[in-house]
């Protein structure tokens, strides 16, 4: 392994710090995402059933044993019951503002990533190549012996490049559908417990 770094040059060094950034945010968003995860309609179902059977403390109490952002923002929305919907939209947005950077946590950082290794494993082939064309022009001569080097480190550096763009590229894209399943998932269901917490039968 270390060996594989040396040979592909300079560029190298920093397209192993990358690698090891991309597994990091892999395994936090992964973690995450496991911890975070509910079914939103179960949420909701059972939130309901709560705050109709037993009161919005009950619905509260339950939204805090489930944890993760969308209990924390139907939590939110709960703890305005009875003061009317423009103060419990009001509180789902607040809460929304600081839950949803939490699932975007690290994504954009990914993306970046992800961009920034293909340019740089490029960047490799191209001193790769200069250094080739060097070796040949103090040689005078055009053996395979004499650019070896250079094109090694070309090569190398432009797989290396394309090894961590494309699993950071495809688990941004993963972890960005999620995100997105799950706000609108969520602006579904607090439109409805909206709906459920101004019932009559409810207050």
């Amino acid at each position: 392994m270390i060996s594989f770094v040396i040979r592909g040059g300079v560029m190298m060094y920093p397209l192993v710090i990358a690698s090891i950034l991309v597994v990091a945010i892999i395994i936090d968003r992964l973690i995450y995402f496991r911890r975070a995860e509910v079914d939103e309609h179960d949420l909701f179902i059972n939130v309901k059933k709560n705050l109709k059977e037993a009161g919005p403390d009950a619905a509260i109490a339950y939204c805090e044993r489930t944890g993760g952002p969308v209990a924390a923002i139907f939590r939110a929305g709960l703890q305005q019951y009875g003061k009317g919907r423009e103060k419990i939209e009001d509180s789902f947005e607040r809460e929304a503002l600081i839950e949803v950077p939490k699932l975007k946590k690290f994504l954009p950082a990914l993306n970046t990533i992800g961009s920034i290794s293909t340019l740089m494993g490029f960047t490799g082939t191209v001193l790769g190549m200069i250094r080739a064309f060097n070796s040949i022009a103090q040689a005078g001569t055009t053996s395979a012996g004499i650019v070896a080097g250079g094109i090694g480190e070309a090569l190398t550096t432009t797989a290396a490049g394309l090894v961590i763009a494309i699993p950071a590229l495809i688990a941004y894209h993963y972890f960005s559908h999620r995100v997105e399943s799950i706000l609108l998932e969520l602006e579904k269901a607090s439109r409805n417990l909206i709906d459920v917490m101004e019932e009559p039968e409810s207050v």
